[in-house]
């Protein structure tokens, strides 16, 4: 089964699921954990997103009430909006065959769009978790008696490596 952690240093789950620029990928079964890769994320500010300059938004008086001013943040608005659903949506793709993403904080949208795929969200006790104490813990809790939630997520991980051809 693959589990995913949210991460700024590769040590820590310590990075927000929408902002995350790496997220690193292991392979765990009751025998253990394995590495399997870092996916990383570019996160390019948007040219709309940044602030504009008097010249560029065409309103020389500097007032807060211009019309043109509240059009052009009613336009940064949306593309922060759309910018922030693509991040969100290139992460879920990208974690389509993982199980469990573990991270610092998550949106409620984003969080309800990775369980409607299949992957549950998990934010760790503290906002420095570090990523190999937690797999030792899941590798213990599946050789024990896991909750029905991860047995069944480690059923049907099973299941698909049995149905892939070899």
């Amino acid at each position: 089964m693959k589990i995913a952690f949210a991460t700024s240093d590769r040590v820590n789950v310590n990075a927000h699921f929408g902002w995350a620029q790496e997220i690193d990928v292991y392979e765990i079964s009751d025998g253990g954990y394995e590495f399997i890769e870092t996916l990383c994320f570019n996160q390019e500010v948007s040219q709309l997103a940044e602030d504009t300059t008097e010249e560029e938004s065409g309103c020389k008086h500097g007032k807060s009430d211009c019309k043109k001013a509240k059009k052009e943040e009613a336009v940064k608005s949306k593309a922060k909006d759309t910018e922030s659903n693509d991040k969100v949506a290139q992460k879920i793709a990208a974690l389509s065959d993982c199980k469990i993403v573990y991270v610092a904080s998550i949106g409620g949208t984003a969080a309800a769009k990775l369980i409607r795929k299949g992957v549950m969200p998990v934010k760790p006790r503290s906002d420095k978790e570090d990523i190999i104490y937690l797999l030792n813990r899941l590798v213990q809790t599946l050789k024990g008696n896991p909750p029905p939630w991860l047995r069944k997520a480690l059923q049907q991980s099973q299941e698909s490596v049995i149905a892939e051809p070899v």
